[in-house]
């Protein structure tokens, strides 16, 4: 298989790992587009302009998908810390009726 060949199979599989949310299945992509932008680097294949344009677009969407992924794991982090920081954590009980989280919790260790 050919460097470039190779290169666009690496950007499907990272495409497909960015869709399916396996964010730490990234970190062996990373060593593997080091080592082939490293060869492309030495060795200075001719690229044809079709497959430069598949490739691109490929990179392109990826790295949109990766900073899609950024935001959604940052706003998480802000909503965790969000709810851990609150200083009046609520909840609704059955009835439907707004109380407070800290009562919530006793009412369940006394069932137990």
């Amino acid at each position: 298989m050919n460097i470039l060949a190779e290169l666009e199979d690496v950007l499907k599989e990272e495409q497909q790992l960015l869709l399916n949310g396996r964010i730490s299945a990234l970190q062996d992509l990373v060593e593997r587009k080091a080592r082939l932008s490293e060869r492309l680097a030495s060795g200075r294949p001719e690229v044809p302009a079709e497959t430069y344009r598949r490739i691109s677009a490929r990179a392109r969407q990826n790295k949109a998908l990766l900073e899609a992924a950024q935001r959604g794991l940052q706003a998480a982090i802000a909503q965790l810390r969000q709810t851990v920081n609150a200083k009046d954590q609520t909840t609704y009980s059955r009835t439907g009726d707004r109380m407070s989280l800290a009562r919530a919790r006793s009412s369940v260790a006394q069932k137990i």
